[in-house]
């Protein structure tokens, strides 16, 4: 059997070339090889620690849970332009276990009108642990172990390949559940690797979303139309959100979170505060509630220190009322790390959005500053 290279991770630039090397494999037979990546992406970003630094090891039954999250939105019913309602298909073969198990899942969960994974785990607690079993085995016996393999690369094939993002050895097919739960299997990264692919996240997430946007068009067919269905896939659903209007509007005082200003019906919109596009985080922490003008100009920007430090001081009492009250996640602790590691790694010279048309640039030192206060928030 030819050996494959083991060496320590390379350098920040070679790193991002091999990152665009796997993103540019061509022959995919199923999604699962960017679900993989990108929940590499988001578990490495929710696990910083206090000091903003990332995770060096992921737990497979963590990683699992994050690909579950990432595939509940996309088996629901897809009605394109132009196209029949259909739910699409994510791999080139007829049977797929982790979709098929996300979706097998999510029907008996509307049986109980559970709509998020987070209500599923409390409603169905038994099938949700079947469904992520499924999910787990299939990862450790499938695309982690392959993630990282060329295109046509075989362990005869006289080639060695760089596990550059982890150690892919323990991943393999004969792998059985009893061995994955007596083993507790985890990905431990490469050194570094956690760090980078935090400060990677804003334009990763993007280009794994837009190849996988292309690979289900054309599992399924051309004519779905592609920003519509990026958006079907990856974006946040608003129709569930608005439930939480009524007890955000409570806990704002029915004012908008960034300008102050009387929040009027038919303008106020659900936000996450931590972009969406940077990081999906749907807890009630990282939701508040802004008029259309303020949210249609921050979109996808980061929001200025003292609105950080503003979102820092909210009455997490309150949030919490709201958040059982609606049987919503208020996932208060996630949040907070996922602001810290993202903020920490902004460049000198980031531009951060004040209001409607006005940015200032980023100040280190008020940012610290920030950081601190929410840490001991």
């Amino acid at each position: 059997m030819t050996e494959v290279q083991d060496s320590a991770a390379p350098d920040a630039l070679s790193f991002a070339q091999l990152l665009l090397d796997l993103l540019d494999e061509g022959r995919r037979t199923a999604t699962y090889k960017l679900a993989v990546l990108l929940a590499l992406v988001d578990c490495c970003v929710t696990g910083t620690d206090a000091a903003g630094r990332a995770p060096t090891a992921i737990s497979t039954r963590t990683l699992a849970r994050r690909v579950l999250e990432l595939y509940w939105p996309q088996v629901r019913v897809y009605a394109g332009t132009g196209t029949a309602a259909v739910i699409l298909r994510q791999s080139s073969q007829s049977r797929a276990v982790t979709v098929d198990a996300v979706r097998d899942l999510r029907a008996r969960a509307q049986s109980v009108r559970a709509t998020t994974p987070s209500a599923a785990e409390r409603a169905v607690p038994r099938e949700f642990e079947a469904a992520l079993d499924a999910v787990e085995l299939n990862l450790v016996r499938m695309p982690l172990g392959k993630l990282q393999r060329p295109s046509g690369f075989t362990e005869t094939g006289g080639r060695d390949y760089p596990r550059f993002l982890y150690d892919d050895r323990a991943f393999l097919e004969g792998v059985s559940l009893r061995q994955l739960r007596r083993e507790r299997m985890q990905v431990v990264l490469r050194p570094g690797v956690g760090d980078w692919l935090v400060s990677l996240a804003g334009l990763l997430r993007p280009l794994v979303e837009l190849h996988w946007t292309r690979q289900v068009a054309a599992f399924n067919g051309k004519s779905l139309g592609e920003d519509r269905l990026r958006d079907f896939l990856f974006g946040a659903d608003r129709e569930n959100l608005a439930r939480l209007r009524p007890g955000l509007l409570e806990v704002q005082s029915g004012r908008c979170f960034y300008c102050r200003g009387v929040l009027r019906q038919g303008q106020i919109e659900v936000d996450h505060f931590v972009p969406w596009s940077r990081v999906p985080e749907d807890g009630l922490q990282n939701l508040v509630l802004a008029d259309h003008r303020c949210n249609n100009s921050k979109r996808d920007h980061y929001a200025d220190v003292p609105l950080l430090e503003t979102w820092a001081r909210r009455p997490t009492d309150l949030l919490r009322q709201v958040a059982d009250d609606v049987g919503w996640p208020l996932r208060e602790a996630e949040s907070r790390r996922i602001a810290r590691g993202l903020y920490a790694r902004l460049p000198v010279g980031t531009h951060l959005w004040q209001e409607p048309g006005v940015f200032s640039v980023l100040d280190r030192g008020r940012l610290t500053e920030a950081l601190t206060m929410l840490d001991s928030s």
